[in-house]
């Protein structure tokens, strides 16, 4: 219960106990004068009657009409007339009746009308003795009214005062108010600096503390962003061209050689530069400096034409363009594009393109190869282009056999999600410092009958071909909330999206209706991992998104991180549970690198996990580099506490 809830209880409950104790108060004083009135009332009654009576000299027929008027101006139970040997004279006498009055209320209040006497005498003789009694139904309504009238006005007092009370706890209290929401917003890692400084002594101190700690959190915050954006500067930025190095390509590598990658293949140039030596010794350092960086600004013109490219200077006279989509009669027509671009500039350097010439070797790779295939290949190209004629060679990856054509995939895709025949199975991220399950990490598996079951490696390649992966997602998505697996209750689980899926048209709203409907009932803490390429845009869409898992109570995860966002900030805006990077990224980088990393992902409560972790040298590396959490073979290694 919040401190406004529990003072305003307080105060609330002191002033009805005030009121409650007037109104009983109030409420006895009228009960105890209504009794009073009805002796009263009574004896005056009794007294003027008897009077009255006296001078009747005991003619029954004329005191009879007395009493008969008197009853009938008053509110009279009854009026008795005896004589001096108690015989009776006269009696006029009513049933009580009680009008309008709740039984409960007649119940719970007993009231009993006093009896009035008074002697009648006819000059010096005593003719008999007159009773009075008051009729008690009146009293009783007379004290429903009183009681009714007190509970409507103190009724009103009561809602005033209370009104009045929030009004008076919400403006004193309203600086508490900004300093929960204020520690609510550090809690999830938010810096939120107080303006209003309230004039409460007690509330400025507190104020003034906690916009002193925000205010250092957010400073060491921007010190790591803007350490981690130097640090990325001299790793991934080649000083002399302004291109990516060899490392930026290698770390970016993994992204697009991958099942699920945004391209399945491409053109991977590698340009050898010659005649550098005689350049130096013609031009000069300085004028060679310009030819490179004219070079290239060729290079980064006739790659723009291809979204995603990457131009990387892997060493001092060799040069990467990767091109993914691009066929080779394109790879091709780029190639000599460059060549005749890079001859002209030459000449215009007056340097002899004889001496001073390029050699570009084009390796045409498939998604399926890993870095040091591409690597590899794109060497070999390079060359055999060296010795080539036109100074151009192109070399092809080996096509892979495929064990099903792509009907034969189409099919069995279209009959899974037909029957839902996706299945989960997942493995384990794991603290190795603290030996304990971070989370599990799920994956698909197609089972096709009791004997055959393709995995995610397997059937998700010629899915995305056959234009299949939005249902595959979409359906793995009803599965897991309409029929979650019970085994993982209580556990912490993530599922990994991929890139064109979150960006296709109708994503979000299908999933925003899945867990409007079914996130509630889900058994498990869900995790989405989302990629790197995606969140470091900070864009509407994955605001939209991070809105969203924050109102059905679900977590945000980063994938193939390699830090080569220009701004980090978008760590501290979105806020994800964990970044996840290849091992080899972690264990590239420098220790100032990492340091400027920790420090903004300790700001910000973020864990990094390696992700391929295969064995306990590697692990142990890992722990050199402070990194615990791993995802991989290794994880087997591990004894779990």
């Amino acid at each position: 219960m919040t401190l406004f809830k529990q003072i305003a209880l307080m105060l609330s409950t002191f002033l009805i106990i005030i009121l409650t104790t007037v109104l009983v108060l109030n409420f006895k004083s009228a009960n105890e004068s209504v009794r009073d009135r009805l002796y009263t009332d009574a004896k005056n009654t009794a007294s003027s009657l008897s009077l009255s009576l006296g001078t009747s000299q005991g003619d029954i027929s004329i005191m009879t009409t007395m009493i008969n008027a008197s009853f009938d101006s008053g509110y009279y139970r009854y009026i008795t007339l005896v004589d001096i040997e108690n015989n009776l004279i006269y009696n006029r006498e009513v049933e009580q009746k009680i009008i309008d009055v709740p039984q409960w209320f007649i119940d719970a209040l007993s009231i009993t009308a006093p009896v009035a006497s008074a002697n009648v005498s006819a000059g010096w003789s005593q003719v008999g003795v007159l009773n009075v009694q008051s009729d008690a139904g009146y009293a009783y309504k007379q004290l429903y009214t009183i009681l009714i009238n007190l509970l409507i006005s103190f009724g009103i007092i009561a809602v005033i005062g209370l009104a009045i009370l929030n009004l008076l706890l919400v403006i004193i209290l309203k600086p508490l108010k900004e300093v929960q929401k204020q520690a609510e917003a550090v809690t999830r890692n938010e810096f939120i600096i107080q303006d209003n400084i309230p004039y409460t002594k007690e509330f400025k101190d507190v104020v003034l503390g906690m916009n002193n700690m925000v205010s250092k959190v957010k400073a060491m915050f921007d010190k790591g962003n803007e350490e981690l954006k130097r640090q990325k500067e001299l790793e991934y930025i080649d000083k002399a061209t302004k291109l990516r190095n060899r490392k930026y390509l290698i770390d970016k590598l993994p992204e697009y050689l991958k099942i699920d990658a945004t391209s399945k293949g491409g053109i991977n140039m590698m340009i050898a530069l010659s005649g550098i030596i005689e350049a130096n010794e013609k031009i000069g350092h300085q004028q060679v400096d310009k030819f490179f960086l004219a070079i290239a600004n060729i290079f980064d013109a006739h790659a723009s034409n291809y979204d995603n490219s990457i131009v990387a200077r892997m060493n001092g006279t060799e040069f990467s363009i990767l091109l993914p989509d691009c066929s080779d009669k394109e790879g091709i027509n780029l190639a000599k594009g460059i060549y005749s671009s890079c001859k002209k500039i030459a000449k215009g350097f007056n340097l002899d393109s004889s001496e001073t010439f390029i050699s570009l070797g084009l390796y045409s790779y498939n998604y399926k190869e890993n870095i040091g295939q591409l690597l590899s290949h794109s060497d070999n190209a390079l060359a055999q282009a060296k010795f080539s004629e036109d100074n151009i060679y192109l070399a092809k990856a080996e096509d892979t056999v495929e064990v099903m054509g792509k009907e034969a995939w189409r099919k069995i895709i279209n009959d899974a999600i037909e029957k839902n025949s996706f299945n989960f199975v997942s493995w384990t991220a794991v603290d190795a410092k603290m030996r304990k399950i971070a989370h599990n990490v799920l994956s698909l598996t197609l089972k096709v009958d009791k004997d055959t079951t393709y995995y995610y490696g397997q059937f998700m390649a010629p899915a995305n071909q056959a234009g299949l992966s939005f249902k595959i997602y979409e359906n793995v998505l009803n599965m897991m909330f309409k029929t979650p697996d019970m085994r993982l209750k209580g556990s912490a689980c993530s599922l990994r999206l991929p890139y064109d899926y979150l960006t296709l048209e109708g994503t979000y709203e299908n999933m925003s209706n899945i867990f409007s409907i079914y996130a509630s009932d889900l058994p498990f803490k869900l995790i989405i991992e989302m990629p790197d390429k995606l969140v470091r845009q900070n864009s509407v869409l994955i605001k939209k998104y991070k809105a969203l898992f924050e109102k059905y109570n679900i977590d945000m995860g980063v994938f193939e991180f390699i830090g080569e966002s220009v701004d980090y900030q978008y760590l501290q805006d979105l806020r994800p549970v964990y970044i996840k990077g290849e091992t080899d990224y972690f264990l590239s980088q420098s220790d100032q690198a990492l340091s400027a990393l920790r420090l903004i992902t300790d700001t910000v409560g973020i864990s990094l996990i390696a992700a391929g972790v295969m064995d306990m040298e590697t692990l142990n590396k890992l722990h050199e580099k402070d990194i615990h959490i791993i995802q991989g073979r290794a994880t087997e290694m591990i004894e779990l506490v």
